[in-house]
């Protein structure tokens, strides 16, 4: 019986995601079985510092929104309140695709806002606002989807079910995709990392001065902004630092690599230093908002102004640059979990 209840709740869901793409006046009734579930049970949120195409006021408030929604009905019309619970057992012996260990969120790196999601009259979609503590951001492993936070529903008020799933064996494990004939919806693995404002997907323009074994100037500006080289080899250290995976280019055309430590204050004005052995770097800059003008896209564009020298032993470089954001190369990713062997 659970199962053709469970089987019938899918049905309704998947017919109403069809046939709500059709333009139409029609009415249907609704259908006879109302569900809660996580829509994904194991995302992988960034929080994105900074500014970004979409809105980020949750994410520069330390905060994120784990999220429910519901089926079976074409409209709601009632408030719907879903129970909830952190449960760190759901991480126990689970392993990320690449072998690291899923590792529950520790409790004093964040808060729920409530014990209970609630979807709202016309809604189809409830959350609870997660708030993150700084001692989070501190962790060099939230630079990476190494953190879950686990949640299970555990009740439900005006819907007629949890899609909880049918289980295959008598003590069916969350996560354990062999122990189910139909999976659970009732939980969710909500991986967590973060981007400092700094991080992002560049277009460089500016000028290099070398001097030593070779001496020359090399110019680098094209006449369209968006033919600039770009940049995709930042990433975040900590909140405050980025490091550049940086490559100049000699009178030979030859690569000259090394690792540029970005160290910002408080104002946005940065030091940098070469992280690379036998390269020294020294130089200073600021992340200014907005301060490209009429730049791609004929919008004003963030952008960081860099002056600073890079000493390769034989060679040095005396570089200026401005450094355009394109992107701040967020997507919506997701993980898949296995046992730990």
């Amino acid at each position: 019986m659970k199962k053709i209840l469970q089987i019938s709740i899918l049905i309704a869901i998947l017919t109403g995601v069809f046939t709500s793409c059709e333009n139409s006046d029609w009415g249907f009734p609704d259908f006879e079985y109302t569900a809660v579930y996580f829509a994904y049970k194991s995302p992988i949120r960034t929080i994105t510092l900074g500014e970004d195409i979409f809105d980020t006021s949750l994410d520069n408030n330390y905060q994120s929104q784990i999220m429910a929604t519901m089926g079976g009905v074409y409209k709601n019309n009632n408030d719907i309140e879903i129970g909830i619970r952190v449960d760190n057992s759901l991480c126990n012996d689970l392993v990320f695709e690449d072998g690291r260990e899923v590792i529950p969120m520790p409790s004093n790196y964040y808060s729920l806002s409530a014990d209970k999601i609630v979807i709202k009259k016309g809604k189809i979609l409830g959350g609870v606002t997660v708030q993150y503590t700084d001692a989070f951001f501190n962790d060099p492993l939230a630079l990476e989807a190494n953190y879950v936070i686990p949640v299970v529903m555990t009740s439900v008020n005006n819907a007629v079910s949890i899609l909880s799933g049918i289980p295959l064996v008598d003590n069916p494990r969350r996560g354990v995709s062999d122990d189910w004939d139909v999976a659970p919806k009732d939980y969710i693995l909500y991986a967590v990392k973060y981007i400092n404002k700094y991080d992002a997907n560049f277009l460089r323009r500016g000028k290099d001065v070398i001097t030593g074994a070779q001496s020359g100037t090399i110019n680098r500006n094209t006449e369209f902004i968006e033919k600039n080289e770009e940049i995709t080899s930042i990433t975040t250290r900590t909140l405050n630092t980025i490091a550049w995976e940086h490559q100049s280019r000699d009178m030979a055309d030859l690569a000259r690599n090394s690792t540029l430590l970005l160290n910002f204050d408080n104002q946005d004005n940065c030091t940098i230093t070469s992280e690379t052995a036998g390269v020294t770097a020294t130089g200073t800059g600021k992340f200014v908002s907005k301060g490209d003008k009429n730049s791609w896209g004929n919008k004003d564009r963030d952008a960081l102004y860099l002056e600073y020298t890079i000493n390769y032993g034989d060679i040095q470089f005396a570089v200026t640059d401005t450094l355009v954001v394109r992107d701040r190369g967020v997507k919506a990713e997701w993980f898949s979990t296995a046992l730990q062997d």
